[in-house]
């Protein structure tokens, strides 16, 4: 069984695609059923992310590709110490004893122009026709008018480094909907931003994730061996989706230990689905990214977007419950 991607008729001729973490942490490793999927009907196929690991620890922890210094790494091969957190380099390394030497490029974390230096340097690089930005979660739908936005300052940053740049194919692609507990996501908002964007003609399609799937198997394989080491953290998003998969329901946790206390976990079958939109017109319709393009800082980005999105702010869109 394959995933049933809905945007393969836009990926017809690409040859080579980038499938980036737009929110930064795991979000690369929820865009990894994508790459499997596109890896077995022969595409070429690169990985990045937006990283919240320092790039110059990435030299301490493992022999990584220095691209552009301070912006731009490829992690590669085995992790030579051991680390609680190292996303890109745990997958590096996971794909190195499947035996093949992946490089999971990553982009500091920081604002609009450093990352967009960062993707021309991979767009010129690896020749790259179509970009496929992956968030775990909704919140890279939210527009910056929402109460209860959750943390859509990284995907809006990443959305808007990657929207001059003239690629022929550049798609958004969420999943995991109803895991940003932590975040306070307000689903209702992100339900009607998305019914704003099939309006406006930027919705490609769903489809959903099975257990039975090999790309599903082997994104789980990849999971569990960041998460499974001495100490190692793990992602709120994808330990939900994982379960939500394999048919669990409600308030379930796939590890004791996994850091998330909260009891407001609902595990769903919702949270296997991929929505895929056109990043350009999700990155217009956001109302945050033309305060933050020129912001070289994700500080400098963070100030603005706290003060923009301000709780006294009027034309709040207030937090609203699903009505079924």
């Amino acid at each position: 069984m394959e995933l049933n991607l809905p945007i393969l008729h836009l990926l017809e001729n690409s040859q080579n695609i980038l499938i980036a973490g737009a929110g930064g942490g795991f979000d690369i490793y929820a865009g990894l059923p994508i790459y499997f999927t596109l890896k077995a009907m022969g595409k070429r196929v690169h990985l990045a992310n937006y990283s919240f690991t320092p790039l110059q620890l990435a030299t301490v922890l493992g022999d990584p590709i220095v691209e552009i210094k301070d912006v731009l790494v490829g992690a590669r091969g085995k992790v030579k110490r051991n680390f609680d957190y190292y996303p890109e380099g745990f997958l590096a390394e996971w794909f190195s004893q499947q035996g093949e030497d992946e490089i999971i490029w990553m982009i500091d974390g920081s604002g609009v122009p450093l990352v967009q230096q960062a993707y021309q340097r991979l767009i010129r690089k690896l020749k790259i026709d179509a970009i496929i930005l992956v968030d775990g979660g909704v919140d890279s739908l939210m527009r910056g008018d929402e109460a209860h936005p959750g943390t859509l300052l990284e995907d809006t940053i990443s959305l808007a480094a990657i929207e001059p740049f003239d690629v022929p194919v550049k798609v958004l692609a969420s999943v995991g909907f109803g895991t940003e507990v932590e975040e306070d996501v307000c689903h209702y908002t992100a339900l009607e931003n998305m019914a704003a964007l099939i309006k406006a003609g930027a919705f490609y399609g769903s489809c959903a994730l099975t257990p039975q799937m090999d790309a599903f198997k082997q994104y789980e394989s990849a999971c569990r061996h960041a998460w499974e080491g001495e100490n190692r953290r793990k992602s709120h998003i994808s330990t939900r989706i994982i379960p939500a998969v394999h048919g669990e329901f409600g308030d379930v946790h796939m590890y004791e230990n996994d850091g998330h206390y909260t009891s407001r976990v609902f595990v769903s079958p919702l949270m296997g689905l991929y929505w895929f939109f056109d990043a350009d017109v999700v990155v217009k319709q956001s109302l945050l990214a033309n305060q933050i393009r020129n912001e070289a800082t994700k500080n400098d980005a963070l100030l603005i977007a706290l003060n923009y999105m301000s709780p006294d702010r009027t034309r709040k869109r207030p937090r609203r419950q699903i009505p079924y």
